[in-house]
């Protein structure tokens, strides 16, 4: 084989690596993405959380996440049951953000 056509396989090889470099640093940035799985989980543990409290009724409360934001909606009695609920759902694992759409009503009678 002649000094060329060594010179060319080198540069070939190289030029694949470059790519497998460059695939492999797309691959692992798309990675970085939220899977739908997370928020199915964070949905889980929210509402286990909201249900887990026995001092205030908090388990017809909605709960949406989506990219690790989690909105909560309903109706609850006092302001301090609105802050619990948005304080409860802190404290699972993954949530990023809560928004907080609560409204607070007193019971019915």
């Amino acid at each position: 084989m002649g000094a060329a056509t060594e010179a060319r396989g080198r540069t070939g090889r190289g030029r694949g690596r470059r790519w497998l470099a460059v695939f492999a640093l797309v691959a692992l940035g798309g990675c970085a993405t939220l899977n739908p799985w997370t928020d199915s989980r964070i949905e889980s543990e929210v509402k286990a959380h909201l249900v887990a409290e026995r001092d205030a009724n908090l388990t017809r409360l909605g709960v949406v996440s989506r990219n690790a934001t989690v909105y909560l909606s309903g109706t609850v009695e006092s302001a301090e049951q609105r802050a619990l609920a948005e304080q409860l759902t802190k404290q699972v694992n993954g949530v990023k953000r809560v928004v907080n759409t609560l409204e607070v009503r007193a019971p019915s009678e």
